[in-house]
């Protein structure tokens, strides 16, 4: 009757174990110079063309050697697109765009790290108990658990 086999228990949450690093939220797209919609994004162009205005100006195509997305033949037929941006400064944006992504990346996780490490060090009551009232929690912490 003692023969059962033996099992290791299975952790309930992988979150609430010791040492979990929650992974940040990370973009889908290939491209960071135009998110994968084919236009260099309007922060990268003002880097370029000074006084580019979205509304006003003719869209910039991105060139971008890691970029897959291709803009419709009609685009390039009816002459709507700024196809000045080469392949290089694409790819300078595109890395540049990526270290910027980094950086904000490993920012936030610092910070929540320093969130977490707060919540569990810090005591948010303005006072620390008194021994009467350490007693009287104790008391009741027992008795809930009796209860439980």
């Amino acid at each position: 009757m003692n023969n059962y086999p033996q099992l290791s228990p299975l952790k309930l949450r992988e979150e609430a174990q010791p040492g979990y690093q929650a992974e940040s939220w990370q973009p889908t797209w290939n491209c960071f110079c135009c998110h994968d919609t084919g236009f260099v994004q309007y922060s990268l162009v003002k880097k370029i063309i000074k006084n580019y205005v979205p509304d006003r100006h003719k869209p910039v195509e991105c060139n971008a050697s890691s970029c897959n997305i291709r803009l419709g033949e009609t685009l390039y037929e009816t002459n709507t697109l700024d196809r000045r941006f080469d392949p290089e400064i694409c790819d300078r944006l595109d890395a540049e765009e990526r270290q910027i992504w980094k950086k904000w990346r490993h920012e936030k996780h610092r910070k929540r790290l320093e969130s977490l490490e707060l919540n569990c060090t810090k005591n948010l009551r303005a006072r620390s108990r008194t021994q009467e009232e350490q007693f009287e929690v104790e008391r009741r912490h027992q008795e809930m658990r009796n209860n439980y």
